[in-house]
């Protein structure tokens, strides 16, 4: 194996390990909602330089989604302020969001 090889490979280590301990953090329930979907977390993608946390799912995703707002919630206590991409099983094109939206929605339902 080459250097390079050994080099990407142990980065994809790093990162894997870094996600399953973001996973970790969160309740059960979030975790269950990343099960479903694919996800990654890209640091430095999102708007004004804020993590990105990119979530696909093959169903159609609502914005009212519980468990939506609660992995937001929890993601914002534990990383600070994120962006999501949303990718909806209807479309290619990705919906982004910005946690304080997801957050500042569901603060004005439950009033």
């Amino acid at each position: 194996m080459s250097r390079s090889d050994v080099s990407l490979a142990q980065e994809i280590s790093s990162i894997s390990a870094q996600l399953g301990q973001l996973r970790a953090q969160l309740s059960p329930s979030a975790q269950v909602l990343l099960d479903r979907c694919d996800w990654n977390f890209v640091p430095g993608a999102g708007y004004q330089g804020y993590p990105l946390m990119v979530l696909r799912f093959d169903y159609r995703v609502h914005l009212d989604d519980p468990d939506l707002l609660e992995l937001a919630d929890q993601i914002q206590r534990h990383r600070g302020a994120v962006d999501f991409a949303l990718f909806s099983g209807e479309t290619q094109t990705p919906l982004k969001v910005f946690s304080k939206t997801l957050l500042d929605r569901r603060w004005h339902w439950h009033r």
